[in-house]
């Protein structure tokens, strides 16, 4: 019987079974894709060099470096390009750079001279808090007024989301911009606070190993190969303990151990966790708890379609920088196009342009019935209209996701309340994954860290003497 078994090969997953197999634990990975990685994967095909799911890193995500050490590719982070600091949002049918200091901010025509002021006073207004019931819309506009929320926030949200303003919750989809409004009463107070806390808790660990506080990027972050990079190093590193193509059929629990159902076998373990997406999690858990099944695959997810194109030419009309991002109601359907070989080297051939579109989200759930071309046609027709690229492709890809990006629509945090409550009556087993605490790949990552330790810490509990 194994210590514990890990159904799903994704990047919480992954970080899991590679903690608990340094402490010394039998933990074996299930994956039922013939590659690990979930949707942290990265191709090459005609000379461009893509992502299948997130693109970047940031430099503060500190469990991503970590996981980077321990699976040995440290130095395989790479920063990005300068350009990556110029980033632009769509407005009035054409791209506005985003402000990045006060004179930019003050001479910027993204937003008029009333919404500049109401953003300005934000720090000012210490005396209003919100309640745990407001949705984003309601949280943003209190904050940064009408104007602000729909362009910058509206912006922010169909990049990280994908999702509809009105129903996010804003205390469980932004819990640090909540926390700061909660704690200082601002935002921007609340953000200065915090960057200057990370950087003192940075050097207090530094300084307790004996060491410099290492330098971080600026920009954004990702690996010499791009970020599967670092989900096939970790399935490398586990070896015979993460197993693909394996489907698991179910879960049943008895007497305290698990027996985990796959084709033609069933495997024994002490302890189990599930580190799939919701709807796979609820039809892995159903067998085991219905009511905790029916709390997972109540959370909503994002459909997203992605669209790849590369230009074996430089685009001249296209900007250097990140890419933009485009609030809804701004006469553009994508919800943001990147540029990524403005951002990394080897994107694409040399001399050549690589572009990513997304289109879909919560506002424009018909999407991924579109066919192909008609995706294609509609991110072509943005970057004509917005950056004048005219030219076809020479090389095309779409991606489609059903369930893309968890929504912390209103209501999640009780969710969660209840999802916990489920788990405290069923030891042993538990859950891993970015729709419990946050969307990002370095959410995903820190919960499969600390489902790690519990793990750990229950296991060295239950060996001490009473």
């Amino acid at each position: 019987m194994r210590d514990v078994i890990v159904i799903g090969g994704g990047i919480a997953g992954l970080s899991c079974a590679l903690r608990l197999r340094a402490a010394g634990l039998d933990a074996l990975l299930l994956e039922a894709q013939t590659t690990a990685g979930g949707n942290i994967q990265t191709s090459e095909i005609d000379g461009f060099r893509f992502e299948r799911g997130p693109h970047t890193f940031m430099p503060s995500a500190d469990d991503i470096f970590a996981l980077a050490a321990e699976a040995g590719i440290s130095d395989q982070i790479v920063a990005s390009s300068p350009a990556a600091h110029r980033r632009f949002i769509v407005r009035n049918g054409r791209l506005h750079l985003v402000p990045t200091g006060p004179w930019s901010f003050v001479t910027s025509d993204l937003i008029s001279l009333r919404g500049k002021l109401r953003l300005m006073s934000e720090p000012f207004r210490t005396g209003e808090r919100g309640a745990l019931t407001d949705s984003a819309t309601t949280f943003f506009a209190r904050r940064f007024g009408d104007e602000g929320a729909r362009v910058l926030a509206g912006a922010f949200i169909s990049g990280v989301y994908a999702g509809d303003p009105a129903t996010l919750s804003a205390p469980a989809a932004f819990p640090l911009f909540w926390r700061f409004e909660q704690e200082r009463g601002s935002m921007i107070r609340g953000a200065m606070a915090h960057g200057k806390q990370r950087k003192r808790q940075r050097e207090e660990l530094a300084k307790k190993a004996g060491q410099a506080l290492a330098p971080r990027p600026s920009g954004l972050c990702t690996f010499a190969r791009g970020l599967g990079q670092l989900t096939s190093t970790l399935a490398l590193r586990l070896g015979d303990r993460c197993r693909t193509g394996v489907a698991v059929r179910g879960v049943e629990r008895s007497n305290g151990t698990f027996a985990v159902s796959v084709e033609g076998e069933v495997l024994p373990a002490q302890r189990v966790v599930v580190a799939t997406p919701p709807g796979a999690a609820a039809q892995i858990l159903r067998s085991t708890d219905a009511a905790l099944a029916d709390l997972v695959t109540g959370i909503p997810l994002a459909p997203m379609t992605v669209v790849h194109l590369g230009f074996r030419q430089r685009q001249p009309g296209v900007p250097d920088g990140f890419g933009f991002l485009a609030p809804r109601n701004e006469g553009v359907r994508s919800l943001g196009i990147l540029f990524p070989s403005r951002l990394f080297s080897e994107r694409a051939p040399a001399a050549g342009e690589l572009l990513t579109g997304f289109v879909g989200g919560m506002t424009d759930t018909q999407a991924l019935a579109l066919e192909d071309v008609e995706i294609e046609r509609i991110v072509r027709d943005d970057l004509k209209q917005l950056c004048g690229v005219d030219a076809a492709p020479d090389f095309v890809r779409v991606l489609r996701y059903q369930g893309a990006i968890p929504q912390f629509v209103l209501g999640h945090l009780d969710r969660m309340e209840q999802i916990r409550g489920r788990l405290a009556t069923l030891p042993g087993l538990h859950l891993a994954g970015n729709y419990l605490r946050g969307v990002g790949m370095k959410d995903a990552v820190a919960s499969g860290f600390e489902t790690a330790a519990a793990i750990v810490e229950q296991r060295a509990s239950a060996g001490r003497p009473s």
